[in-house]
């Protein structure tokens, strides 16, 4: 059924473009697909596996820019027993690490690549930390998660931000601009992937890309690496994989950028790759509601280290309804039925959301927790807003102030008793009522938002893309992150977006480095 889903979702005319791409051939070693932490990461580790060589790696990028959506994670990348846990104090294992993600998928993760992701979080962590200088050390439990286990960025000693995706993608980009062996083709989709039809195995050897010009380009390679990430920005398009494998979710907004079409997705499945879990999409319980347009389609991410940090959810009538640190899924439930009538939704004066939505709470104490560089960020942009002392955040979020007082006393008082309260929370980062009358609390509405797809190609441990059907792997392609499918099952954990896209980009970049060396010592490069 994916399969025929797929295949009224493609564009048609391929061999044609081939075809026309003829005349315009080049020769790469390797062919890395997208731009984002698991393009990248996959580019830096073929380098260095091919030291010594002169297998080049060109990388694809349809965008101006690299990034992706990787740029715009924002709670952190997760990992394991890191020396940087060890460092604080923070209790930890992979085995725990293991369970926690196999619990998030609800039974349809992928056992072997859930073990390969959690086993190497730590060693990923400190790839990161010393082979580019990255300070991960601020760590937070996000929701789902048994221990803190979630890296990010502090803020800068002037109190700057200091974006945890957007440092780790700009610094590998910056490395990779100085080596010689690899090169950037920006603005450029690739339309095609290139079959061996010389022998039986039916790989692939290369890719046809299309330039803003209208020209096609062939560039035929011993590897390539499909990194293009997911189809969680495609929900305008009728005929998108949105609409085919989840409509029922087509219409709510999304954090993603719209180039998150799932190129990849199309390009495997046209060469007969296999999909799984397409099905599965993620909706994020918190995009930021902007006052000034309240409705819009793009959501920015209210990071779940904001409740992390201690920040609750509340209805329209100053109510707690969840565990703000349960897994996504079960948030975006408990606000879809908590927070959807008129009397129950949260809202701005003037600005409804037409949708379910949620006030989002920080004590003075959370935000000190999350950081203010970051939190100054969401004020500029309007997102977060400030409020002084208890009776101002009752005014300016229109609920009775003894049932605020209520839901914030209560919530303290079970904190302060070590207990679980009536939600199943049984950790509390901090107070949510100020000691200080006059102390600033900070408050947003936020609304569920389509953010990430589960489902993708089907790949193994070592990031080979898996055939249709036999199951075999296709030679030749590989690939990494949110372009694959299996091994997040029905719900991603908080974290685990950029770690896989570090543990599985390393290793397709591994893999394709593998396949060009072999070419090399048959004499065929």
């Amino acid at each position: 059924e994916q399969m025929q889903g797929i295949k009224q979702i493609l564009h048609t005319g391929n061999k044609g473009v081939i075809q026309a791409a003829m005349e315009d051939t080049a020769q790469a070693s390797i062919v890395v697909v997208g731009g984002g932490l698991a393009g990248l990461a996959a580019a830096i580790e073929a380098l260095q596996q091919t030291q010594g060589t002169k297998a080049d790696v060109v990388m694809v990028e349809k965008e101006p820019r690299t990034g992706g959506n990787s740029a715009k994670a924002s709670s952190g990348i997760n990992g394991a027993w890191t020396d940087t846990q060890k460092d604080q104090g923070i209790a930890d294992s992979t085995e725990a690490f293991e369970n926690d993600t196999l619990r998030s998928g609800r039974g349809l993760s992928n056992g072997t690549l859930v073990k390969r992701l959690t086993q190497e979080s730590a060693q990923s962590v400190a790839w990161l930390q010393s082979h580019f200088s990255l300070d991960l050390n601020i760590i937070a439990q996000l929701g789902g998660h048994s221990a803190a286990r979630t890296h990010r960025r502090p803020d800068t000693a002037d109190g700057r931000p200091q974006p945890v995706g957007w440092g780790i993608v700009s610094t590998l980009a910056a490395r990779l601009s100085d080596q010689p062996r690899f090169r950037l083709v920006s603005e450029a989709q690739v339309v095609e992937l290139i079959k061996d039809t010389r022998t039986s195995a039916s790989g692939v050897e290369g890719v046809v890309y299309k330039t803003t010009d209208g020209e096609l380009h062939r560039l035929r390679a011993s590897a390539v690496v499909l990194a293009t990430g997911g189809f969680a920005g495609d929900g305008g398009a009728a005929n998108g994989l949105l609409h085919k494998y989840a409509p029922q979710l087509a219409s709510l907004p999304s954090t993603n950028g719209k180039f998150a079409t799932g190129d990849g997705v199309k390009l495997g499945m046209a060469i007969g790759a296999d999909l799984v879990g397409m099905e599965h999409v993620q909706v994020h319980p918190t995009g930021f509601v902007s006052p000034a347009d309240p409705t819009a389609p793009t959501k920015f991410l209210a990071a779940e280290a904001l409740r992390g940090a201690g920040g609750l959810l509340l209805n329209g009538k100053g109510e707690r309804f969840v565990n703000e640190l349960d897994t996504r899924d079960n948030v975006t439930d408990a606000i879809n039925a908590a927070c959807s009538s008129t009397s129950t939704r949260a809202g701005y004066p003037d600005a409804d959301t037409n949708g379910p939505s949620a006030f989002l709470v920080l004590s003075q104490a959370a935000a000190d927790a999350f950081g203010h560089g970051a939190l100054g960020f969401y004020e500029k942009m309007r997102l977060i807003n400030r409020a002084t002392g208890i009776s101002g955040l009752a005014a300016a979020m229109r609920v009775p102030l003894a049932t605020l007082s209520k839901t914030l006393s209560s919530h303290d008082d079970v904190r302060s008793s070590g207990s679980v309260d009536e939600f199943g929370k049984k950790t509390f980062p901090q107070p949510a009522l100020n000691a200080d009358q006059t102390s600033l609390y900070f408050w947003a509405v936020v609304t569920p938002s389509i953010h990430y797809t589960m489902g993708g190609l089907r790949f193994d441990e070592k990031a080979r893309v898996l055939q249709a059907g036999s199951q075999s792997p296709i030679p030749g392609l590989f690939a990494a992150g949110e372009v694959t499918g299996g091994l997040h099952g029905a719900n991603r954990l908080a974290g685990n977006s950029l770690l896989e896209c570090v543990v599985f980009g390393r290793e397709a970049g591994r893999q394709a480095a593998l396949a060009v060396l072999k070419t090399i010592n048959e004499g065929k490069l």
